[in-house]
């Protein structure tokens, strides 16, 4: 359906009343995770106190979990999404809508994001490297969406300043109540690590580190298709860790491609299915491999040693996006830039200090959800 189009039947539809729907979306409609799904789950606990009828908008080719679930969808960029959209209490998602996507006056958009910055973020970006976009269109569309934005959860004091800036939004439209998508850090099941564990093939008896970079703005392939990169010596650590762990790699829900895994590797270092939510990987991981993702602000909720794996950290810093200054000197791990100075890390390992902790995880309390449906989300709503 053509942008014009689908604007015109959205803006039609805002014309009439809203109903008792929240629709859910994450990660373009490619997944059953994070935030969103934390609060689906709340919602469906507390039903009868939060009377809506809840949709998720979901991607073609991605309806397997949902289907699993049993869970209601909605096929993203269809008549009746667009319906359904423009007829919703709320929208609930994690990541941006196309900037022409039209909110009736009567929706409440909730944006949870999906993770505490370390490199910058939207207008906080001084050199744009993304491909087919200038800085002008990308701040453009940017504000476009983030002014739609009712209300953003923040994870932190230092998250919500950021976003403020990177966002254009005004401090009252930042809700600092820790990630939903965390309580389930704080009340997991610890049978629930054996069982993840058989899921997906791995010897309860070895140690699981776990890999997950971000995606790179200069490492693409086109328009929101980013290619992965594997530098560390996979021969080395199989030759000093292979007996008695394995590696995880978790690539970026904006990866696109996958590199293969040689076979003499297998059993080692497994790609893991982006079907589950990375949350399900931190509490079987013994470690955290990372770059310049957010996720370790989440992990330091484990109390669990983190490694930084920046090989490119000058080229990062001062030619591709940039990152805070502020929060460089407070990562809670180290950080190294070969395989062999990344090998040591694991068998010498270094924890987030106590610090780190109260200052960026203390709203990560295992109450975040009801804190966030509680002070957003209407128990009674006039509609049908």
């Amino acid at each position: 359906m053509k942008v014009k189009m689908a604007k015109l039947i959205m803006c039609l539809f805002t014309l009439l009343p809203v109903k008792k729907i929240i629709v859910f979306e994450s990660f373009f409609g490619k997944q059953f995770s994070d935030s969103p799904k934390a609060i689906h789950k709340f919602l469906l606990e507390n039903k009868n106190e939060y009377p809506y009828r809840l949709i998720w908008a979901v991607k073609p080719g991605y309806e397997d979990e949902f289907i699993k679930q049993n869970i209601e969808t909605v096929k993203r960029g269809s008549f009746k999404w667009l319906v359904l959209m423009a007829r919703a209490s709320y929208w609930v998602n994690n990541v941006r809508v196309p900037d022409w996507v039209v909110k009736n006056k009567k929706t409440t958009y909730l944006q949870t994001w999906h993770g505490t910055p370390l490199k910058k973020l939207g207008l906080d970006i001084e050199k744009l490297t993304m491909p087919g976009i200038d800085q002008a269109t990308y701040r453009k569309t940017l504000v476009s969406d983030t002014s739609k934005w009712d209300f953003l959860i923040a994870q932190n004091d230092y998250a919500s300043e950021k976003y403020q800036s990177a966002f254009n939004l005004s401090a009252d439209k930042v809700k600092v109540t820790g990630y939903p998508r965390n309580d389930f850090l704080k009340n997991f099941d610890v049978d629930f690590v054996d069982e993840m564990k058989k899921e997906i093939g791995i010897s309860t008896s070895k140690k699981v580190i776990l890999y997950a970079p971000t995606w790179k703005d200069n490492n693409s392939h086109e328009k929101g298709s980013y290619r992965s990169v594997l530098d560390i010596d996979l021969e080395k650590m199989y030759s000093v860790l292979g007996a008695e762990y394995v590696l995880l790699i978790k690539w970026h829900y904006l990866i696109s491609d996958q590199i293969k895994i040689p076979e003499k590797f297998k059993g080692f270092a497994i790609k893991v299915p982006q079907t589950y939510d990375i949350n399900s990987y931190f509490v079987i991981s013994d470690f955290l491999i990372t770059d310049y993702s957010s996720v370790f602000f989440d992990y330091a909720n484990l109390q669990r040693p983190i490694i930084f794996f920046t090989p490119d950290w000058e080229t990062y810093q001062n030619e591709v996006r940039g990152m805070y200054s502020d929060i460089i000197a407070d990562l809670p791990g180290i950080v190294v830039d070969t395989t062999t100075a990344l090998i040591e890390a694991i068998i010498t390992p270094t924890y987030p200090s106590t610090q780190f902790i109260e200052s960026y995880c203390s709203q990560d309390d295992g109450a975040a959800t009801e804190r966030i449906v509680s002070s957003v989300i209407k128990k009674t709503l006039k509609g049908s």
